[in-house]
């Protein structure tokens, strides 16, 4: 029984793994000068660390600050992340990614391409903003099968306040990220209004038998 119970402990944690993609919420981010790498702790006596630090007010954003206290990330993002020597951040109101860049002192934040972002999230299909046609977009997905579907904003536009109808297509939080498992209809929009300032995007799904 014992054995059991450690199986499927073990099987519960690799599944918990699969869901989270990535070790989200960066406390700590260090910089190492000689090698252009990230990592999650200092690594070597010249690192440059940066502190997480939130605040009230700040509309959920991150801000990392030096060991001084000085500033060196504004509010970009609001999730972060460490891979492969990166330090990726998601702006989850705008449906956007970065990659923070380290130099001469300063941390600046690059766009990530379409490529960069399918490479870290190669089991999702990416859908741009800009594949919406008035406010609209119909993607199919082969029947008895679930779909992950990454909303990429290639856009000017914002979707700050922007949640999910139904709830559960988005079970992780991190608004970019939809898991479809029925054909229907998928609504993203502010606090559920449909308004020429607050469009809401609409996903109609299909099942297909093939492909």
């Amino acid at each position: 029984m014992k054995k059991l119970i450690l199986v499927l402990t073990v099987i519960f944690m690799a599944a918990v793994v699969n869901a989270a993609e990535y070790d989200y919420g960066v406390k700590e981010a260090c910089y190492n000068p000689q090698t252009s790498f990230w990592a999650a702790k200092k690594q070597t006596d010249n690192d440059v660390c940066l502190t997480y630090s939130g605040y009230a007010g700040s509309g959920g954003f991150s801000e990392y600050r030096y060991q001084d206290g000085k500033l060196a990330i504004g509010p970009v993002t609001n999730i972060e992340f460490i891979t492969d020597g990166n330090f990726i951040g998601i702006n989850s109101h705008d449906l956007k990614f970065v990659k923070y860049l380290y130099n001469d002192g300063q941390v600046k934040s690059v766009f990530l391409t379409e490529e960069e972002v399918q490479k870290l999230y190669p089991d999702y299909e990416i859908v741009k903003i800009s594949q919406f046609k008035d406010n609209e977009l119909t993607i199919s997905k082969k029947i008895f099968t679930k779909k992950k579907v990454l909303l990429l904003n290639d856009t000017r536009d914002s979707f700050y306040k922007y949640t999910y109808k139904p709830a559960g297509v988005n079970s992780s939080g991190i608004k970019p990220f939809v898991k479809i498992s029925h054909p229907g209809k998928i609504v993203f929009s502010h606090y559920g209004v449909d308004t020429e300032i607050f469009p809401a995007l609409k996903i109609y799904v299909k099942n297909k038998l093939r492909g």
